[in-house]
């Protein structure tokens, strides 16, 4: 056995440990100064917007149709800043508030609002004072901003990176939402303030094998993490991550064998992790608690509730490490959460050389849902001559007299006969019982009225599916408690052919 295999493992765990934060602050850094897909590079204190709708060659994987992006990467090393919200009401939004480590923070938008009955529930708009660690929380959030709010955030680091959401309902909604984003501000409480610097960086004096390393080394240094994972922190001090000046500039051939060989077995296991999947529900998997790895910063809108909170620091690592992984990150579920399916009720893969019909029975939200094709194994959204990338309850679709809706996902649009078609579908948990179609007013239901009523209720309800193999995700906003029991869970989909 080799004299450093002990440090082998222990460089392992410091992998999956440091990478959450080694991914956030990079992206921080990408953000700031090349800009990430269609976000433009901004620097930062000042928000780059996403102002199109993704499509199929979009660079980013998995995204969500539904919504546009905005993001900041915010530097408060020249002292607090004045983040100003616009007004949404009737729409959803959220701001979602990252710290270097990972966690969310702090919540602002449609549902803090709501519950709070502050802010933009009430048509109004936010001015939030943005203090750094250590400053003066008590500071009137009056000053330098001309409003009454008194809301004031206290950040766990100097950086962090803000990213706002806002949904949008088709073309037509694009200006007034890109009008949001235009009013979507952050400017520095005192005028004189110094530019801000962003994160240090010197990694590009190591190899670059090496280079992992040392951008946790420094950044652990300048983004300490919650001092109750300090002890556990400093268990890495024989990997030279306590260590300053740097030893990774010339370092001792053992010492870089083991971190070199450390690494790669980390990354290895994250990725064991990532590939052994979820727990399924008639072929659903959720994504319930894959948030739940924040245990110590409860800002605004962050519940601090032993439910939304993995009760073992390990697993609440491990859980972190797999969600840097995404790379806009990922919210609580109680803000958003989604149910994932790539098989039908036979347990076969999804694939567009059949057609499938999946009777959902809406999902209890206060905002929003959205069912959306991706294909696989990319995530891409998928082409099609409707340019339908999703459905969602903000769509004028049809339902049954029972209030499920019947979705008809194929590659081909389907034949005017093919909505009546539905009475083949089971009762049970795996789809409402069948019912007659006919078309009436909003909520549209429908009946056997004859095939031109439902063709058209066939196209309105069609999620254009993939040639080859395809999932679908089902996205709630705001989900009602319902969902965040657990008790909820999408129907089956039914192979039709």
């Amino acid at each position: 056995m080799r004299a450093d295999d002990q440090r082998v493992g222990l460089a392992a765990e410091a992998f999956s440990f440091g990478y959450p934060m080694v991914c956030a602050v990079r992206q921080i850094i990408r953000a700031a100064e090349e800009g990430i897909g269609p976000i433009r590079p901004v620097g930062f204190n000042t928000f780059a917007h996403q102002t199109d709708p993704p499509g199929p060659l979009s660079p980013f994987l998995n995204v969500n149709p539904d919504v546009l992006f905005s993001m900041a990467q915010v530097d408060l090393g020249p002292g607090p800043a004045v983040l100003r919200v616009p007004p949404a009401p009737g729409r959803y939004h959220v701001l979602a508030f990252y710290d270097p480590w990972l966690n969310v923070f702090a919540y602002l938008g449609t549902r803090t609002d709501t519950r709070t009955g502050g802010g933009n529930g009430n048509g109004r708009g936010h001015e939030v004072l943005l203090v750094p660690p250590g400053g003066d929380a008590d500071l009137d959030a009056d000053a330098g901003t001309g409003s009454g709010s008194r809301l004031v955030i206290e950040a766990p680091a100097r950086v962090f990176s803000i990213v706002a959401r806002f949904a949008f309902r088709g073309p037509q909604d694009l200006p007034a939402v890109r009008a949001l984003q235009d009013q979507l501000t952050l400017s520095p409480l005192d005028p004189d303030a110094r530019r801000p610097e962003g994160p240090p960086d010197r990694s590009k004096q190591v190899c670059d094998d090496l280079r992992f390393w040392e951008e946790l080394r420094t950044w652990m240094r300048a983004f300490p993490p919650p001092p109750m994972e300090g002890e556990y922190a400093r268990r890495f001090e024989a990997l030279g991550l306590l260590a300053d000046p740097s030893p990774y500039i010339d370092p001792d051939p053992t010492l870089a064998w083991s971190l070199r060989t450390g690494l790669r077995t980390g990354r290895d296991e994250l990725e064991r992790l990532a590939d052994a999947g979820r727990r399924t529900n008639l072929g659903w998997a959720s994504t319930l608690h894959e948030a739940d790895y924040n245990l110590d910063r409860f800002g605004p809108g962050v519940r601090d509730d032993r439910a939304w909170e993995i009760p073992d620091r390990a697993q609440a690592r491990i859980a972190r490490a797999l969600a840097a992984r995404r790379p806009l990150g990922i919210v609580h579920a109680y803000e958003e959460t989604a149910a994932h399916c790539a098989v039908d009720l036979e347990g076969h893969h999804l694939t567009g050389a059949h057609d499938y019909r999946l009777r959902l029975r809406p999902p209890p939200v206060d905002s929003f849902w959205t069912l959306t094709m991706y294909d696989e194994p990319d995530g891409y959204l998928v082409d099609n001559p409707l340019g339908r990338y999703s459905i969602s309850s903000l769509d004028d679709l049809v339902h049954e007299p029972d209030g499920s809706i019947p979705v008809l996902i194929q590659s081909e649009p389907p034949r005017p006969e093919a909505l009546s078609q539905s009475s083949s579908v089971p009762s049970g948990p795996q789809g409402p019982s069948a019912s007659a179609l006919r078309p009436v007013s909003t909520p549209r239901s429908t009946s056997a009225a004859g095939a031109a009523g439902a063709g058209a209720a066939g196209t309105a309800n069609w999620l254009p599916a993939a040639g080859g193999d395809f999932r679908l995700v089902l996205r709630m906003y705001c989900p009602g408690e319902e969902v965040l029991r657990g008790a909820y869970s999408p129907p089956a989909i039914h192979r039709l052919d």
